[in-house]
């Protein structure tokens, strides 16, 4: 099934933006200091629930890290994302900015560990974003109370209860009717309203017919296929391949330092994997953390405790190469695999346990 937290990032048609280094031009301008990005390129774009991006523009930062990009139209209401050097900043505007500025440090602007001015809208979702990474949201219903009281208009709402939910969308269809019903009616004809929309209506009818179960994937990987082989480095530079764990029933597990709900199925997935790993069950880890996520995803480990030998990662985001040969769109995103090398489930979840005791 398509995952409504498969469908984040998508485009408006390009809008010309360039570098606007005098003050007092007209147009609307949106620009920076970002400390430690001497001479970095960067580049701005506009981005919708699909994940597909046109850039709007581009400029470079001077020696002090600063940046201005200007265009003649305002800026659209929607999702942005900021690209400095090999840093991606996600952030939202309301379409109401004249003039938007933020200063920020290299190393945390990924964060949202900015100071905004020029735009309401940046400045609430950076402080959305600040408070999750502080303390991340443990259960459903703090999820929703954070959505509910610190959510700054229902675009971020719509965005997040995708990242929140996604996984377990089966569960939360009324909470994704609300978000859709109330986005239409703060963005009616746009393109977010009308994807997001469409994802609600696929979500219903899978779990009509029951598909709901498997909220990730585009049919590539079907129960009883043998699963295909990756072979990446882990966090010390060793190959590591899934194949070499033949003979073993294995939990090939896609996820990221980055993803909260991933972080959140750990604690299951080590209790399941310490009770049954003398029995020959094992997991292979992939992780789809960011080109500059190495350290994050290194601490993610050690912090919950991930303690089997198998994590690997292309560092390449939703570019990485396992995630598109398995069709992994949403994480956290598992395959059970037999003994034989095939696969024997698709997006356990709590029912891993009893899916392993089949074949244990």
């Amino acid at each position: 099934m398509k995952s409504i937290k498969s469908l984040l990032l998508l485009l408006l048609p390009v809008i010309f933006l360039f570098a606007a280094c005098q003050a007092g031009e007209e147009g609307y301008v949106f620009k920076g200091t970002v400390k430690d990005a001497a001479d970095l390129q960067v580049k701005l774009e506009q981005s919708f629930f699909d994940r597909t991006t046109f850039a709007l523009g581009a400029a470079k930062c001077d020696a002090n890290g600063k940046f201005s990009l200007k265009q003649e139209k305002p800026f659209e209401r929607g999702l942005y994302v900021l690209t400095v050097g090999d840093k991606k900043m996600y952030f939202m505007l309301d379409g109401s900015e004249k003039s938007v500025s933020f200063s920020g440090d290299l190393a945390s602007i990924d964060k949202l560990q900015i100071e905004v001015e020029g735009s309401e809208t940046m400045e609430c979702y950076a402080k959305f974003v600040q408070g999750l990474f502080a303390a991340p949201p443990a259960t459903a219903d703090e999820s929703k109370k954070i959505l509910a009281e610190k959510g700054c208009n229902p675009l971020l709402r719509a965005f997040f209860t995708s990242q929140f939910f996604g996984r377990i969308a089966d569960q939360h269809l009324a909470d994704f009717k609300t978000a859709s019903k109330d986005l239409s009616d703060y963005m009616p004809g746009s393109k977010y309203a009308s994807v997001y929309a469409n994802m609600v209506s696929q979500l219903e009818t899978q779990i009509t017919q029951g598909s709901a179960p498997q909220p990730a994937g585009n049919g590539k990987i079907q129960v009883g296929q043998p699963a295909p082989d990756i072979a990446l480095p882990d966090p010390d530079g060793k190959v590591r391949s899934l194949s070499s764990l033949k003979g073993k029933v294995v939990l090939l597990d896609f996820w990221a330092s980055w993803c909260g709900p991933c972080r959140r199925a750990n604690p299951h997935v080590v209790d399941v994997y310490n009770k049954y790993k003398a029995k020959g069950f094992d997991v292979f880890s992939v992780s789809l953390d960011r080109p500059d996520g190495k350290e994050a995803w290194k601490k993610a480990i050690k912090d919950d405790g991930l303690v089997w030998s198998n994590h690997v990662s292309d560092l390449q985001y939703w570019n990485s190469a396992p995630a598109a040969t398995y069709g992994v769109r949403a994480i956290p995103q598992t395959f059970l695999i037999g003994r034989d090398g095939k696969i024997i489930a698709v997006n356990p979840r709590n029912n891993l346990e009893s899916e392993l005791l089949k074949v244990l």
